[in-house]
């Protein structure tokens, strides 16, 4: 999923709102997008942080509501 900072992103199908962003070290309030890519784990320079159990519950509920 792609994650936006912009204040503008509406909350379109498989979108959610972050609701502990500064736990999972992000910068802004932000939202997860429905946006799915896979990457090579070489081209991951690092980790920006991590889901809060609340926020993975969320992920969990859109990727199901996209996929079926």
């Amino acid at each position: 999923m792609a994650v936006t900072s912009q204040p503008h992103a509406a909350l379109d199908f498989g979108s959610f709102p972050i609701a502990d962003w500064q736990a999972a070290g992000l910068l802004k309030p932000s939202l997860a997008k429905p946006i799915l890519t896979t990457l090579e784990s070489g081209l991951v320079i690092r980790r920006m942080g991590r889901l809060s159990p609340r926020d993975q519950e969320s992920l969990r509920l859109a990727l199901s509501s996209m996929l079926g």
